[in-house]
């Protein structure tokens, strides 16, 4: 409504005026004016009226269907919203800077008093490796080129991996755009879950990329639909 301030304040003069007028030739009539002078007032009293019934009439329309230009700034307005919205949601590419990492089990053999399970990928694996690049400020990560978006769970059953109820298998490639050194740092770090994955011999390919292209989301029930 805050657009249409200037051209209610040129409704509101105008019906001052028109009331100030009407009530002078009321005053007027009363003096016994000529009947020259009458008309000429009368004449610019509807003149008045006609221009109030144009303004109120171009304000309910403006009202009921804003001006083009009006309608293309909301118009721009809303579809940012929705654009910024649908980036937030998973539901457009990513594309930028980013690290490429590829997992595969260990084919180091087993050593002695240790679990074998700690030489093949499970499901805690790769949710820890997506919480570093999460807490590194990555704007969007995919895994075997499935996007994660905060609803999606990761399960892993052998060599077969759930993602978000879709099934893909080790080994996984992880995509994440975000800047790559900090990326890189929390992966690697003390902490980090590729150094402990490292001590097992797990297969880890990582590498930093100028160039990297997250998909969208897509719902596990229209993954291979066209």
């Amino acid at each position: 409504m805050k657009a249409y301030g200037p051209l209610v304040a040129i409704v509101g003069i105008a019906i001052g005026l028109f009331l100030g007028m009407e009530l002078h030739v009321q005053w007027s009539l009363g003096q016994n004016l000529p009947y020259e002078r009458f008309v000429a007032m009368a004449k610019l009293l509807q003149q008045r009226e006609d221009a109030h019934a144009a303004l109120t009439a171009e304000l309910r329309s403006l009202r009921s269907s804003p001006p083009p230009t009006v309608a293309a700034a909301a118009l721009k307005a809303t579809q940012g919203e929705l654009a910024a919205a649908r980036r937030a949601a998973g539901l457009t590419p990513y594309t930028g800077a980013g690290i490429v990492l590829t997992l595969n089990d260990s084919t180091l053999p087993t050593q002695f008093g240790v679990d074998p399970n700690e030489y093949v990928l499970h499901d805690q694996d790769l949710i820890a490796v997506i919480n570093d690049l999460n807490s590194a400020g990555a704007k969007a990560i995919s895994l075997n080129g499935l996007r994660l978006v905060a609803t999606t769970d990761v399960h892993c059953a052998g060599a077969v991996v759930s993602v978000g109820g879709v099934r893909t298998s080790i080994p996984v490639t992880i995509l994440a755009v975000g800047k790559p050194s900090a990326l890189v740092k929390s992966l690697q770090g003390p902490t980090g879950e590729i150094t402990l994955l490292s001590l097992y011999g797990i297969q880890i390919n990582l590498h930093e990329s100028r160039r990297v292209t997250v998909p969208a989301y897509v719902p596990a029930q229209r993954v291979g639909k066209g």
